[in-house]
């Protein structure tokens, strides 16, 4: 991930903006480990690490675990390989819910002199966060999936929906796919990605016909499975293999209610393609016979794996879902601020970086582009049947 600090800007990339204000990590009261001798302090580097340090809840404690100690491997072995030892991570806690005190929580760590912020996880704290680290021009990587918080320096690592949504949707047109419809949980989450389905299929020339709504959890949803599969139906008839089927559903719930399609609307499975979104990487789902032939975009698996290896020989457990993300941003931080390039034109580079996740890029809004695989399931698991790209194409 070693960017090359000497390289001039080339055309297409963004101005650079305000470098980041050494005002509180150069002060006496900037924080400073026990075991770096003062003297070093000119050169260290501070990265605060903002996350529900002390949930009560056994998930969001699983999920912040994975995360920091991937923040942590990701600087350990950036130290093995390049000898980076002048960075160093200041813990803070988020678990409180109101945004209010976490921005608190982030002006402490900006006062003890943090030139980036890794966190917050959840959507609301990101803006307090950034708006703190936004009077020094420090960037803020949090791990949210929700674009509505981006700005005042905010970049989310973590995958989004729109994300997933345009990839799978450009590989869907470009097999033939000219309809689609979605059959969603009536979320937050089902709506997002609603939405980015009608700007995605609108840009490719393809169109939406009809998407319906279920309460989260109705183990049967009948009613709006059946007025899905009536109109994928006379879609199909009418022009066959050209429609496709989203379902932004997870787990148990996702297998019960690809199997009322078929079953509801006498569909012929063959034809129909059925997509999924990032929920549906878990191998739980992948025996489920209706879902057979269905394709879901995912992080380049081959990258992925290494990473989960390497994480379970550091810390003998396997890596929560998010950890990955952790490991990239911890390595950006890490490059970043070796680099002394921690402004938007470094940060926002055309040809991304090279992650655990594959290849990525943070773009003006603060959004991320991935670079994604798309995953079929086939007999006995999934395979691999677009690859993610190598690489950006110039001026994209």
């Amino acid at each position: 991930m070693r960017p090359d600090p000497s390289r001039p800007p080339r055309p297409g990339d963004p101005l650079p903006s305000e470098p980041v204000s050494d005002r509180y990590a150069e002060s006496r009261n900037a924080y400073m480990p026990r075991h770096i001798p003062r003297e070093q302090a000119q050169t260290l580097k501070r990265v605060a690490v903002i996350l529900p340090f002390s949930s009560t809840n056994p998930e969001v404690q699983r999920t912040t675990k994975g995360l920091y100690n991937a923040i942590q491997m990701a600087l350990f072995e950036a130290s093995a390989r390049d000898g980076t030892r002048d960075v160093v991570l200041m813990p803070r806690d988020s678990s409180s819910t109101d945004p209010r005190e976490t921005q608190r929580v982030a002006e402490d760590a900006i006062k003890d002199g943090a030139v980036a912020v890794i966190g917050p996880l959840f959507a609301q704290q990101v803006a307090g966060v950034a708006g703190e680290a936004a009077k020094i021009h420090a960037p803020v990587l949090a791990f949210s999936t929700d674009v509505s918080v981006l700005g005042q320096g905010a970049y989310l690592v973590s995958l989004t929906p729109k994300s997933e949504v345009e990839r799978i949707v450009d590989y869907a047109v470009k097999a033939g796919v000219t309809r689609f419809a979605m059959l969603s949980p009536n979320t937050t989450y089902g709506h997002t990605v609603e939405t980015a389905l009608r700007e995605e299929a609108a840009e490719r020339g393809a169109s939406v016909s009809i998407v319906e709504y279920y309460n989260p959890g109705d183990s049967s949803p009948q009613e709006p499975a059946r007025r899905v599969a009536q109109i994928v139906k006379a879609e199909n008839d009418a022009q066959p293999g050209k429609v496709a089927v989203l379902i932004p559903e997870s787990g148990v719930q996702l297998r019960t209610v690809a199997s009322l399609l078929p079953y509801l609307g006498d569909l012929n499975l063959r034809q129909i393609k059925f997509l999924g979104t990032g929920l549906w990487n878990d191998p739980e789902i992948w025996r489920e016979s209706a879902l057979r032939g269905g394709a879901f975009p995912a992080p380049d698996p081959a990258a992925l794996s290494d990473f989960e290896r390497r994480y379970l020989a550091t810390y003998g457990e396997a890596a929560p879902r998010l950890a990955s993300y952790g490991y990239d941003a911890g390595a950006l931080a890490a490059t970043l601020a070796s680099a002394e390039r921690l402004d938007a034109a470094m940060i926002q580079r055309v040809q991304g970086w090279a992650g655990v996740n594959g290849l990525f890029r943070f773009l003006p809004d603060g959004s991320v582009e991935r670079a994604l695989a798309v995953m079929q399931l086939q007999d006995g698991g999934v395979k691999v049947v677009s690859p993610p790209i190598k690489e950006f194409a110039p001026g994209s």
